[in-house]
């Protein structure tokens, strides 16, 4: 039976959860951090996949591939969960809702206009959700996958803080590039310049 707050959370970590609050309750030992962004807002990801196996031994089989979470402004704002194929193959839309629904209750399922036909490349199976976060199950066909994502009302202002960091890098781009081949001429003029005076000082007629 859903709960208040359930549908913010996966597992142990929650949408609002800082990056270094993250890291703890997933127990990652050394964390690798990705920046996305920091124009206009910083965006972070950190991926994380369940231990396999535990000295050796093979741990209990864990459906979840890996998990992406994906942070703006130090905030945990989206949660993207993959399933492993192997441990989906066979299960139906309807085993998937049946499977969900009793850790977030009955589903809004999607709705189309009669005949409409459209190609999606993820395509969503069913929603959850009220306003503080939106739950999304979702499927791929080639190859098939199921996950989860999970997004709190920041993830709109993520989506455009990253469409706006793309034109910012952008327009950034050439100056970049004129930056980077200033230095790479001053490391060659300073090279040649040791080099000079190292061969002079030691040259003898």
């Amino acid at each position: 039976m859903h709960s208040d707050g359930e549908w913010s959370r996966y597992r142990v970590v929650t949408l609002g959860d800082s990056v270094a609050t993250t890291i703890a309750r997933l127990e990652i030992v050394e964390p690798a951090v990705k920046v996305l962004y920091e124009q206009p807002s910083l965006i972070q990801e950190l991926t994380w996949r369940p231990h396999r196996f535990i000295s050796g031994a093979s741990v209990s089989p864990d459906p979840l591939g890996d998990l992406v979470l994906t942070f703006m402004e130090g905030k945990l704002v989206r949660i993207t969960a993959t399933y492993e194929r192997d441990r989906t193959e066979g299960l139906s839309d309807a085993d998937f809702l049946d499977l969900l629904g009793a850790t977030y209750g009955l589903p809004r399922l999607p709705t189309r206009a009669p005949g409409a036909v459209r190609f999606e490349p993820r395509r969503t199976i069913a929603n959850w959700g009220d306003d503080d976060a939106l739950v999304r199950l979702w499927s791929e066909d080639h190859p098939r996958r199921v996950g989860l994502t999970i997004t709190s009302p920041a993830d709109v202002a993520m989506q455009a803080a990253i469409a706006n960091g793309i034109i910012v890098e952008r327009d950034a781009a050439p100056a970049r590039e004129l930056a980077r081949q200033a230095a790479a001429a001053a490391a060659v003029k300073e090279r040649d310049a040791k080099t000079r005076l190292v061969n002079k000082a030691n040259f003898k007629p």
